[in-house]
């Protein structure tokens, strides 16, 4: 488990979970509510990719765990995972690279051939 630099407020796991740290939250009659302390597999799935809202700013997870184990993003990089499943967020699973590292990764390669030629979506569609 270790502190997401940019988050302080949120841990990662080794499994590719994160938690918000426990925090008390005052109630509007009185009294105070304690919130976070809960392990979260993930956010909500957009694009393909799990992400939480925190302040009214959304968040990938892959790149808060990406931060927590391998340290804040240098500039101009991008959280890539290199089995090419966005949903593997397991530490082991994630490493800062450009983005043009990112775009030759054989998977994404692979179904950019698929979708040209006579393979084409809107080509098949006019047969």
């Amino acid at each position: 488990m270790k502190i997401v630099p940019s988050l302080p407020q949120y841990v990662a796991f080794e499994d590719g979970s994160i938690m918000c740290l426990p925090f008390k939250g005052r109630l509007p009659k009185g009294g105070e509510r304690t919130y976070g302390g809960s392990k979260r597999w993930f956010g909500v799935l957009s694009r393909g990719r799990y992400k939480i809202s925190f302040r009214g700013k959304n968040y990938f997870v892959a790149r808060l765990v990406c931060e927590a184990f391998h340290g804040p993003a240098p500039a101009g990089t991008v959280c890539m995972h290199l089995d090419e499943n966005p949903l593997n967020n397991r530490p082991e699973n994630l490493a800062w690279g450009t983005q043009k590292e990112n775009l030759n990764a054989p998977g994404f390669i692979e179904y950019c051939k698929s979708r040209t030629g006579d393979k084409n979506p809107r080509r098949k569609a006019k047969k």
